[in-house]
């Protein structure tokens, strides 16, 4: 019997970290849901870009479908699109940094901005209906950056070590 190859395992490696990190993402959402503004997306945006490199980006495409098919697509979905994708950009730029006291802050000024970004598109329909928009979900954003802050601060580091000792692992093992 003919040994096959396994030539085609990194892809099914990528594609499986791809897709799992985008589900995780997605969980992550959904868990902390009820909180307003208060989520884990960011954080492991960051963990998964830095330990899986431009396949934690692609991880951001996953998240942001599974995330339209709960609540369907519209201008909403195009913004996520491309705010959550800058983000993971942005830190695969920065991905060598090792502080995540840093990396809080970082986080924390993308959940600030994250409210004036989302209102970008509406500029485009109203300009004075982007600044109201923007205006009125300031609260949030705040809301947002401190959630932010607190949370890469509190488990950022522990959870990083934990995905690249499991990347680690199963890269020395030839696992999944």
């Amino acid at each position: 019997m003919k040994k096959v190859k396994k030539k085609h395992s990194i892809g099914l490696k990528r594609v499986t970290r791809i897709a799992l990190s985008g589900a995780l993402l997605y969980a992550g959402q959904v868990a902390l849901s009820a909180l307003p503004n208060i989520e884990i997306v960011t954080l492991l945006i960051v963990v998964f870009t830095r330990n899986f490199g431009k396949d934690g980006i692609l991880s951001c495409f996953v998240y942001v479908f599974l995330t339209a098919i709960t609540w369907g697509f519209g201008l909403w979905w195009c913004t996520y699109l491309v705010i959550w994708a800058l983000f993971a950009v942005i830190v695969y730029r920065f991905r060598k940094i090792d502080s995540y006291l840093i990396w809080a802050v970082i986080t924390a000024v993308f959940g600030l901005s994250f409210g004036a970004v989302f209102a970008l598109p509406y500029v485009f329909i109203s300009p004075a209906y982007a600044l109201n928009y923007w205006i009125s979900g300031i609260p949030y954003d705040v809301a947002h950056c401190i959630g932010n802050f607190v949370i890469a601060l509190a488990i950022g580091k522990p959870l990083d070590k934990s995905v690249a000792k499991i990347v680690e692992y199963t890269d020395k093992k030839g696992g999944v």
